[in-house]
């Protein structure tokens, strides 16, 4: 259960919503100080079309980033949790390794089925409202 001082990791589909049409949970977790970020979230991003383009991206860096692993920590990640055929891709994956060797616990705010599941399973969900 999200706690209201549980940093969020916010994913990347979560973004392009908010980008599109405001999200009110976005706006208060970010007001709140409560949104981390991670490199390949920002990459992600970048890849679309976003308005205002320079400053969002260049806002999206500013946040507190978490650690990123490494390559093979992945691996070792994907074989010892059985992450393997759960509807993942390397990105999700890494999102994961990073909660896990994050210092301060984090949680992931996602609609993705795949990591849904797996951020659920490991502890890692988050589900709005995250404002009482």
């Amino acid at each position: 259960m999200t706690s209201t001082d549980t940093p969020i990791l916010i994913d990347t589909n979560i973004w392009i919503e908010h980008f599109k049409s405001a999200n009110k949970e976005v706006s208060a977790l970010l007001e709140a100080g409560r949104v981390v970020m991670h490199p390949f979230i920002v990459a992600e991003l970048a890849l679309g079309g976003l308005r205002d383009r320079m400053m969002t991206l260049a806002s999206l860096e500013f946040l507190p980033e978490l650690p990123v692993a490494e390559l093979p920590e992945v691996r070792q990640l994907i074989e010892m949790r059985k992450l393997y055929t759960e509807g993942i891709g390397l990105v999700d994956a890494h999102l994961i390794a990073s909660l896990i060797i994050v210092h301060t616990p984090t949680e992931l705010w996602t609609d993705d089925g795949g990591l849904t599941r797996v951020a659920g399973k490991l502890g890692f969900l988050a589900t709005p409202p995250f404002t009482a």
